[in-house]
């Protein structure tokens, strides 16, 4: 089968939960012997020209320079719009998709991109599939209007655009069939679509198979203090603030933050809480590290607990990164995330998002299950992770264009 996974963005230095799931979910078709090729825009890529294949593991990228409908444009919002949302036009990439002639279009984003999709199957007469990352069916209304406030006060001639085109917009429900990421998304689209499919992110379990300490390697005592990891994109969504503030209150306890930067005026916010409540020190926030990098998995090895404290989260792939790499999970109790750890109670400890009572009681309660039962814990671990390998997930994706 020949397939076109087709994304905003991919770029092995800047990378997001989105294109992991792409890359990864691209990686195992071709391993198990399918034609794949990913079509992206060029943004935050600095490697070569647009409109050049690039070959990465053996799978072929094209990237195509995205447009962004607002006036005035400075280069400053163009790289904020690059990092998160933008609803771009993509000149070009329905005519490359046309002459690769895939047998699916599966697309990964929205909006103007998701319309161009649909317009390009309907064209060539081959099957549309839409995947649902990013929680849509819960984001809170202050987080939606943080996204929008980029472009506030500009001219939106993309609008104009649609019109004359005839963009309908009727995304998700257009395509032949919906792949839903989070829970939430699939209740909401069961029901209003003949072939919609719940298929939650995965892990490559190899990976972290040679990374893992022994249970007793681990420092888990409040005397020598705990290590926590969260690895997410500096962004409200991932609500970091809890971490910062949860180190006034443990001061056995030190922090790590590994993910880009995508809101810059967070991360700053972040530095400055840290400094007034005097944590600086045992706060280190790493960046972007590339998934399956030697760095990310020894900051996995070295880490005591996982902390993932979302506003909202359709699923969660770095909490399968955690308990490949045998960690506890401690996380907030919101959507697909709340349900995942629910699902794996052994391994996950979960908490009300955004009260700092509940966080200190779940990581009180990760602590003393550590001390008790560190092999129960790590073993639960490991398998949670395995119901989630890549190669397994993938298989079920390729049935179910299968069945479309």
């Amino acid at each position: 089968m020949r397939i076109a996974h087709v994304l905003r963005r991919i770029s092995f230095d800047d990378w997001g939960g989105t294109e992991q799931v792409v890359w990864n979910i691209a990686k195992a078709q071709k391993s198990a012997g399918h034609d794949v090729r990913l079509f992206a825009t060029t943004a935050l890529w600095s490697g070569g020209k647009a409109g050049q294949i690039e070959v990465v593991d053996g799978i072929e990228i094209l990237r195509l320079r995205p447009i962004y409908p607002w006036w005035p444009m400075p280069k400053s919002l163009v790289d904020e719009l690059d990092r998160k949302g933008g609803n771009p036009f993509v000149p070009g990439l329905a005519r490359a998709i046309c002459e690769w002639r895939p047998d699916v279009i599966h697309c990964h984003a929205m909006a103007r991109i998701a319309e161009l999709c649909l317009r390009t199957a309907a064209r060539i007469g081959v099957k549309s599939v839409v995947s649902l990352h990013g929680g849509g069916a819960n984001v809170p209304e202050e987080e939606a209007k943080s996204l929008r406030a980029p472009t506030r006060g500009r001219l939106p001639w993309g609008k104009a655009v649609d019109i004359v085109m005839g963009w309908t917009r009727r995304v998700p429900e257009d395509f032949d069939g919906i792949v839903c990421v989070g829970e939430d998304e699939y209740l909401k689209y069961k029901d209003r679509h003949s072939h919609v499919m719940f298929l939650p992110n995965g892990v490559d379990t190899r990976l972290f198979a040679g990374q893992r300490r022994e249970d007793g390697m681990r420092r888990t005592s409040s005397d020598s203090g705990l290590k926590v990891l969260c690895v997410a994109r500096i962004d409200r969504q991932k609500n970091q603030m809890m971490i910062v503030e949860a180190l006034a209150r443990h001061p056995n306890m030190t922090a790590r933050l590994v993910g880009p930067v995508t809101q810059e005026d967070y991360r700053e916010q972040l530095e400055r809480r840290a400094a007034e409540l005097g944590v600086s020190e045992r706060l280190a926030i790493v960046g972007g590290l590339k998934p399956g990098s030697p760095e990310l998995l020894r900051e996995y090895e070295c880490a005591d607990v996982f902390l993932l404290p979302s506003r909202h989260e359709p699923f969660g792939i770095v909490v399968l990164e955690a308990w490949a790499a045998g960690l506890p999970v401690v996380a907030s109790d919101v959507g697909g995330l709340g349900r995942l750890c629910a699902a794996h109670p052994g391994a996950a400890f979960t908490f009300s998002s955004g009260d700092p009572e509940s966080l200190d009681a779940a990581l009180a309660k990760a602590q003393e299950s550590i001390r008790n039962s560190s092999e129960s814990i790590h073993a639960a671990a490991l398998t949670a992770a395995k119901q989630y390998d890549w190669a397994v997930l993938s298989a079920r994706l390729v049935d179910f264009f299968g069945q479309i």
